[in-house]
């Protein structure tokens, strides 16, 4: 048992509410913690900050993919904090997620003092270079001293580096002597003001802009909206301007809201199976697209202008040549007071023209998964959440989900496309309080991989359903050549027969079995009741994969001219 330590306890104490007290200052609103000893002092420092929202959740892997999805429904940083040892390694996966989707954690990594490293004490590494290239930054304060004044500063300036010039994850590794506890509860020290913080945007360069207005006047091109949030009013003003067709992207955020939409393509993953000859130019804003078929057909463009609003290269395919760093909406803004020439007549026409004839295709020939990902869109209330699990989820909500004057929030784990973490994630983007109800559209796998993260579905403040596609395994994988292999089923499909409902009812989460053919009963019982709703689609394999591919074959074969 934890002894209150007098003075060296009381000084330890004062440290770790400074260094609390001083990231909530510089805007910091969320904590999540794991229990552990080394961490008493941090921990304590974030349940007795009044400005602080904590959360406490025992698996440290769940935790961190909960605080990422607190960052990214937020924008802001999240402190995360566990004890020394293998607790830490347990956020590597949600740390490298939030680097490459460039999302601000701020990693309170508890540690053992000085004179413990190096020499065989117990539940100890080097804990500061854990994370590598990952972090943005990596501070390691001396062991608690009587003055703190500094770390308000230093708090600050990790909140900014966690934001500027590139968001992501920031690491703090605070080394802790016993005792942890003081006799009575200390108050942070005062210190001096902080330094107020103003991020900039990039502006995007004239002569740049004068020469993207030129490039793209009177030509076939298009833009496209990527895999990230974007802003929906200037690109579509653009798209009028020019001309061109918006293909954008469902984690754009373009396809619901009350903008206009005549301009939008939500089915360019169907419609570019086809034989459509590439455009002049490509407009790109944000990340890489989520489907293969627009991908490998914009690596065709006769130019391709990539922009991007940090220091990241967005350019996996190599096919760039031009890239802009600027802020998309300021970028949109310049480029139509430039007013260049819009698109030869028809062009746009012809987009429109074809962006209606996949969507009666998908309507005749999808498969069941179709039906559900539009129900579930049906049946959100405006301003809710769809997260989506990543392999063949995301893939079907690209393909099959439209557009909508509602407006929805549309999330992933898009930045390493990992099937790890997402139920937490999604939990961890509903505790924030900004949606009324939210879905998470997820796979048997993703569902299986990520049982821990159930718990962190307790105590939501809105209610929330889990639309599980269950195909009994690793359905995507039927769609590679491996699938030919003898070793198929051993090796990549990933059988599984396990008991959802028994899953559930460990965090005192509801299960549902709901039929694939009249899902929309289901998923509006769910979003009526409080709590946590398992809603189970058991779905023929097989028979997925045959729709799939007649759908696929049927655009591969359609005349879009």
């Amino acid at each position: 048992m934890l002894e209150p330590g007098g003075s060296a306890g009381r000084i330890t104490a004062t440290w770790a509410a400074t260094l609390i007290d001083g990231l909530v200052r510089a805007g910091v609103g969320h904590a999540v913690l794991s229990p552990g000893s080394r961490s008493t002092p941090l921990t304590l420092a974030c349940l007795r900050h009044p400005g602080l929202t904590s959360r406490l959740l025992l698996d440290e892997r769940a935790a961190a993919f909960y605080a990422l999805g607190l960052a990214r429904a937020e924008g802001r940083p999240v402190i995360l904090i566990c004890t020394s040892g293998s607790a830490v390694a347990n956020w590597h996966p949600a740390v490298v997620e939030a680097d490459a989707a460039r999302l601000p954690l701020l990693l309170l990594t508890a540690d053992r003092p000085p004179e413990l490293q190096d020499c065989g004490a117990n539940q100890t590494l080097d804990q500061r270079t854990l994370f590598g290239p990952q972090v943005r930054a990596v501070h390691t304060l001396p062991p608690a001293e009587p003055t703190a004044g500094w770390l308000g500063s230093l708090a600050a300036r990790v909140v900014s580096q966690s934001l500027w010039p590139l968001a992501g994850p920031v690491q703090i590794n605070v080394p802790l002597r016993e005792p942890f506890l003081a006799p009575e509860p200390t108050p942070p020290l005062p210190v001096a003001p902080s330094p107020q913080v103003a991020l900039p945007r990039l502006a995007p360069d004239p002569a740049a802009v004068a020469e993207v207005a030129r490039r793209c006047a009177g030509r076939r091109g298009v833009i496209v909206a990527g895999a990230e949030p974007l802003p929906a009013e200037p690109l579509i003003r653009l798209a009028e301007a020019l001309d061109w067709p918006l293909l954008a992207e469902p984690l754009s955020g373009l396809r619901w809201g009350g903008h206009p939409q005549d301009r939008l393509v939500s089915r360019s993953d169907l419609i570019l199976r086809g034989a459509i000859a590439p455009p002049d130019i490509v407009l790109r804003f944000g990340a890489f697209p989520v489907a293969k078929a627009i991908g490998q057909w914009l690596t065709r463009a006769g130019e391709h202008i990539v922009v991007s609003a940090d220091s990241r290269w967005p350019d996996p395919a190599r096919t760039a040549t031009m890239l802009l760093h600027a802020d998309p909406a300021w970028l949109a803004e310049a480029l139509i007071a430039a007013a260049p020439e819009p698109a030869p007549t028809g062009w746009s026409a012809f987009w429109h023209r074809a962006e209606s004839r996949a969507a009666a295709l998908a309507q005749r020939l999808a498969p069941r998964e179709a039906g559900i990902v539009m129900a579930a869109l049906e049946a959100l209330p405006p301003g809710g959440l769809l997260f989506v699990a990543n392999s063949m989820s995301v893939r079907d909500v690209d393909a099959f989900s439209g557009t909508a004057a509602k407006p929805l929030t549309v999330l992933c784990n898009r930045g390493l496309s990992g099937i790890d973490g997402t139920l937490a994630t999604f939990f961890g983007a509903l505790a924030s309080g900004r949606f009324p109800a939210g879905l998470v559209l997820t796979g048997d796998l993703a569902f299986l991989h990520d049982l821990g993260g159930l718990a962190a579905g307790q105590d939501l403040p809105v209610p929330a359903g889990i639309v599980l596609l269950d195909n009994g395994g690793g359905g995507i994988f039927d769609y590679l050549p491996q699938t030919r292999l003898p070793e198929f089923t051993a090796g990549w499909s990933t059988p599984q027969r396990a008991d959802f409902a028994a899953a559930a009812q460990v965090w005192g989460h509801s299960y549902h079995a709901v039929p694939a053919e009249d899902p929309a009963p289901g998923l509006a019982a769910a979003l009526a009741a409080p709590g946590v709703s398992v809603l189970h689609f058991a779905l023929d394999r097989a028979d997925s994969v045959d729709r799939h591919r007649a759908l696929w074959a049927a655009c591969c074969e359609e005349k879009w001219v």
